[in-house]
């Protein structure tokens, strides 16, 4: 099963996005979500096939013992059409999220040779996902329903995460500190 390393949104921020997944579930009941998922709204850094947890973990703590809570500021929706489809809110890519993903591949950088390609430097799109899995004759309602609950937002990402999934199974996780 695949490992994924998430950034968590804090529980404010992952509360301001429930309208959004509830428009997802009421358009698509097929459809996977956070919440269908039990598992918070994040910003995915990167996933592998299959790598070793327990050494992971080591770099993991080691990223994260320099890490800050981040600030980013949801601007936009976005969808990769697939199929199947996956509805997203794009966060405003700046140099410190971007320098942020840089630094984990670099803390990380032995597991690379694992790592999906989508989610390396230079063809990482940053996203939280709101709904996966969406079939076509969904993807109009779902779109509709959630642009009809959107609103841009500020989030913070304060939680770094290793899980497996699906099922998703948290493996390991800390809490970033905000800088004071």
């Amino acid at each position: 099963m695949p490992l994924a390393v998430h950034l968590d949104l804090d529980p404010p921020s992952a509360a301001a996005l429930a309208p959004l997944i509830d428009a997802v579930e009421r358009a698509d009941p097929d459809a996977m979500t956070p919440r269908r998922a039990q598992v918070a709204p994040h910003l995915t850094l990167a996933v592998y096939d299959r790598l070793d947890a327990a050494a992971m973990t080591v770099s993991l703590q080691r990223f994260a013992d320099g890490q800050a809570a981040l600030g980013i500021q949801l601007a936009s929706l976005g969808l990769f059409p697939g199929p199947p489809a996956v509805l997203f809110a794009a966060p405003v890519v700046t140099a410190e999220l971007l320098d942020l993903h840089g630094r984990f591949h670099h803390a990380a950088a032995r597991f690379l040779p694992r790592c999906w390609a989508r989610y390396l430097p230079g063809d990482w799109v940053p996203h939280v996902t709101l709904g996966e899995g969406l079939r076509p004759a969904t993807v109009p309602p779902v779109i509709g329903n959630a642009i009809a609950a959107w609103q841009p937002r500020p989030a913070m990402l304060n939680r770094l995460s290793l899980v497996r999934f699906h099922p998703v199974e948290l493996l390991w996780s800390t809490t970033l500190q905000l800088e004071p």
